[in-house]
């Protein structure tokens, strides 16, 4: 259940980006692509505001799976060394800088107190709000519906393979309905020509199933409701539906033809204020502020050429890609919600000797695994001992630690308390660093930094439980249920 609330934030948080993407972007897109691209392409953000950041890192985890193994995965390349820095401990003032602040900030919420009850809570809300939401605009339809449909006469005089009604509470033609849909008009006179534009509008939307698509960005929003990009993204779309629309009705007039359609509008326009934007509807007229924009497009729509039409499929499939490349850098933020590696156990390396337990690994999900001298693997589900690593003559090991921090990896403590004073000044000096000896941490230091490790699911050096006073590791022991044993 908490798993939820990041996965609804991630997915309110990519759908936002997605959509500033698309505002920014649109004084260049205006000019070249259709309105009807613009219309469909607005649904991206609603993609990934309904789940799809999980379905594209769903498709690319499936995509990897299936992939030969090539050998040069990060993880492949780590193992090479005989001690892996997923299991080494830097001091805090080096860990500190190697994690993005959205990982901090989750990882010091999983930390809270009462994380569940504060979780259960927040959803409660979430859910309060949606159903809040959903109600309103449900209430509003049924209302508003009553109203239309009050003292509402059949139009039999028009051709139009849904049913058509004349309504005096009708201030502009519109379409009505999701699952039988009923075509609206105002009950005033209208032309031949101008009813035939209004029902050709209307049909459109029938056709297109624009009360679906409708229906699907109010979920949208009542999901989101607490994300001010939701409503506008809404009231954008539904204009975008009225203006692509517009555009395949016209699309094969003539300009008189196009400015009897615009002659329609207005007159729709004057007949009636605005109606308020309810679900389940669509009208053909828009407040002012719009109609002058509707007006210019309809004039200057026209079919796009080829090119036009391949860059506009290019934009589309680079939205896409924008937002599985936000969502993805997104979920790794999030403590335990990386994508991890096909969990197949790392090739011990050729070119040196694993004596003992010398070599192991530990996988992105949690998983150990170490090597005894034959080889052989075993899996060690849970680390709830100290871990040791092996020794190195003083060159070795002052090799090994530069080779580390070139690579920009953590070092083990127990190495840089093998180190003679004057190598690891020299490393200090040499690389910027503060790194210091086990016996230079404090007790309260080393209870946090042991504590750390543990909460992390990661081992705890040895050089750490020997330096801790035997109060407080049996304290830790009983607290995190380890065994945690001095060597001295």
């Amino acid at each position: 259940m908490i798993d939820f609330l990041p996965s609804l934030i991630i997915a309110s948080f990519v759908g936002t980006i997605v959509w500033i993407v698309q505002i920014s972007a649109k004084p260049i897109t205006q000019k070249l692509f259709s309105q009807t691209w613009h219309y469909y392409t607005g649904f991206i953000p609603v993609f990934f505001l309904l789940g799809g950041s999980a379905i594209i890192n769903g498709l690319g985890l499936f995509i990897r799976s299936i992939l030969p193994d090539t050998g040069t995965s990060p993880l492949t390349e780590k193992v090479t060394e005989p001690y892996i820095h997923d299991m080494h401990v830097l001091p805090i003032e080096q860990t500190a800088s190697h994690h993005p602040f959205l990982n901090q900030l989750f990882v010091s919420l999983s930390r809270l107190e009462n994380l569940q009850e504060i979780a259960l809570t927040a959803i409660l809300i979430w859910a309060v709000g949606t159903i809040v939401f959903l109600a309103v605009n449900v209430k509003n339809y049924r209302a508003f519906k009553r109203s239309i449909l009050q003292n509402s006469r059949v139009c039999e005089t028009v051709n139009c393979p849904v049913k058509v009604i004349v309504s005096a509470h009708a201030t502009t033609p519109m379409v009505m309905g999701l699952w039988k849909p009923i075509v609206v008009l105002p009950d005033t006179p209208l032309g031949e020509k101008e009813l035939a534009m209004i029902i050709s509008h209307e049909l459109v939307h029938l056709k297109r199933g624009d009360l679906l698509m409708k229906l699907i960005v109010l979920v949208a929003n009542a999901v989101h409701w607490f994300n001010p990009a939701a409503y506008s993204l809404n009231k954008q779309l539904n204009m975008l539906c009225e203006l692509s629309c517009d555009e395949k009705v016209v699309q094969d007039m003539d300009t008189e033809s196009r400015r009897l359609y615009g002659e329609t509008l207005l007159a729709m326009l004057q007949y009636g204020v605005m109606q308020r934007n309810v679900v389940f509807t669509n009208s053909l007229c828009n407040s002012k502020k719009y109609m002058k924009r509707r007006l210019v497009n309809l004039m200057n729509a026209k079919k796009r050429n080829k090119p036009i039409i391949i860059l506009s499929l290019v934009a589309t499939i680079s939205m896409v890609g924008i937002g599985g490349l936000v969502a993805s850098a997104t979920e790794s933020t999030v403590p335990d919600r990386a994508v991890p590696p096909k969990a197949v156990p790392p090739k011990i390396p050729t070119s040196k000797e694993p004596q003992g337990r010398n070599v192991y690994s530990q996988l992105e999900d949690g998983r150990v695994f170490y090597y005894d001298k034959d080889g052989n693997v075993t899996e060690v589900p849970e680390m709830r001992k100290s871990i040791s690593p092996p020794k190195y003559t003083t060159e070795e090991l002052v090799e090994q630690i530069k080779l580390w921090l070139k690579d920009d990896l953590p070092v083990a403590p127990e190495y840089i308390d093998q180190l003679p004073q004057k190598n690891l000044d020299e490393i200090n000096e040499t690389y910027g660093l503060k790194l210091k000896r086990t016996k230079d941490f404090t007790t309260a230091e080393l209870v946090e930094l042991t504590k750390k490790r543990i909460e992390e699911g990661q081992g705890v050096p040895q050089a750490y439980v020997n330096a801790l006073p035997q109060k407080e590791l049996d304290e830790i022991n009983k607290t995190y249920g380890w065994t945690l044993q001095k060597s001295n």
